[in-house]
């Protein structure tokens, strides 16, 4: 017997517009971050009139009585409404659960810190004034402003900072291998990754 796939639950009218119109926003956002694009679009689509709003209405109301017509033939045949995203969610836990368990997992296990670049270094020394600029001590506004004020700076301007990030990583490696070579290193390679993603500017 073939397997039950649950229904994938639609998306509304504003996630139908800005899936249509995601490669202009990106563009007039200058970023792609999700955070910068998402702001844009949720200002442009609160400007929309209702009138050109209508026809991602239609069409969302169009899949959501499709979604609950699969639904419904899905519950009919035996399948558990919910159970895929439970099984998600369980599969995230055994992976080895919330990001902040994680961390505490590497400090616990004495893996050193990866080091911050030059752009958190200058974000870092400057926080309070770019949250004064931003009106704003939100994360995502202060780093969106601390991004813009970096980009802008010159090769000059950025390179005590850089400096700095680079004697730290020379520090940062040293300490890595210290590390590896008293038995630590098992699972770093996914922890390596994730600070990638929270660092890279």
């Amino acid at each position: 017997m073939t397997d039950l796939m649950e229904p994938t639950k639609p998306v509304n009218a504003y996630w139908l517009w800005l899936g249509e119109n995601r490669e202009s926003l990106t563009k007039e956002a200058g970023s792609g971050k999700g955070s910068a694009v998402g702001k844009l679009a949720g200002q442009k689509w609160n400007a929309l009139s209702e009138a050109a709003k209508k026809p991602y209405g239609k069409k969302a109301e169009a899949l959501k009585k499709e979604y609950e017509q699969k639904m419904a033939d899905f519950v009919a045949a035996g399948g558990v409404k919910g159970k895929r995203r439970a099984e998600k969610a369980e599969a995230k836990a055994a992976k080895g659960g919330s990001k902040k368990a994680r961390k505490e997992a590497r400090a616990a296990s004495g893996q050193p810190k990866k080091p911050p670049t030059g752009y958190w270094l200058y974000l870092k020394e400057n926080r309070e004034a770019i949250e004064k600029a931003a009106g704003s001590k939100k994360p995502t506004l202060v780093a969106s402003l601390a991004g813009k004020k970096w980009k802008a700076m010159s090769d000059a301007q950025k390179k005590p900072f850089e400096d700095k990030a680079a004697m730290a990583k020379v520090e940062y490696q040293k300490a890595m291998e210290e590390w590896k070579k008293n038995g630590g290193g098992q699972e770093e390679g996914d922890e390596e990754e994730e600070d990638e993603g929270e660092e890279d500017q």
